[in-house]
């Protein structure tokens, strides 16, 4: 039986460690072409269950207003909300070459925003928009998809605003039967401003 030196599995230990995504701003393996919104999604939905913060979310479905408060510990409820955005994934292999890519930056303050688009193909997201702060830690996300033929048409608009909001609108149209539109709302608070 071969034995490995204990400082030799050590460093083995810290080398795969060192590998890891960095997911406050989404970055991933070196073989990633785009950011990484799935494993930046996985991290802040354990940054909202740590920031002790009480979810107002109102839905409203083809008209009808319904309005319900989350605890920040709800990890399902929470999971949920964040999952249109974890599966917004462009480095799925079958996405890997179908989005153009642009960037600003602000020299004032030290931000830079990312825009993947579509070459022009039905893909879906059709673009998103990132917004990262100076120290490049994602602030706002916004995704659009779109997808229409002669039997089905869907539209969603999602928005991530760290700390403050998220935002789902979605349209979808089936032919021969009436089209639904669902908004979700919700808006982010400490738990001591409710008190």
């Amino acid at each position: 039986m071969k034995r490995f030196h204990p400082a030799l599995v050590l460093l083995a230990f810290l080398g795969q460690t060192a590998c890891l995504p960095d997911n406050r701003s989404g970055k991933s393996n070196s073989q990633d072409k785009y950011i990484a919104l799935p494993a930046y999604f996985v991290a802040e939905k354990t940054h909202l269950l740590a920031a002790n913060l009480v979810l107002h979310k109102t839905a409203v479905l083809n008209g009808q207003r319904e309005s319900s408060t989350i605890a920040g510990t709800d990890s399902t409820a929470i999971q949920d909300l964040l999952k249109p955005f974890t599966d917004a994934d462009l480095n799925k292999p079958s996405l890997r070459d179908e989005y153009d890519t642009s960037s600003l930056y602000d020299p004032f303050s030290g931000s830079r925003s990312y825009i993947y688009k579509s070459k022009g193909r039905q893909t879906n997201p059709a673009e998103i928009t990132l917004e990262m702060d100076k120290h490049g830690i994602i602030q706002r996300v916004n995704i659009h998809a779109y997808t229409s033929n002669q039997v089905y048409e869907f539209r969603q608009d999602l928005a991530y605003l760290r700390n403050k909001r998220i935002n789902i609108t979605t349209y979808q149209k089936i032919a021969f039967l009436s089209s639904k539109e669902v908004e979700i709302d919700v808006t982010m608070a400490p738990k001591n401003e409710q008190q």
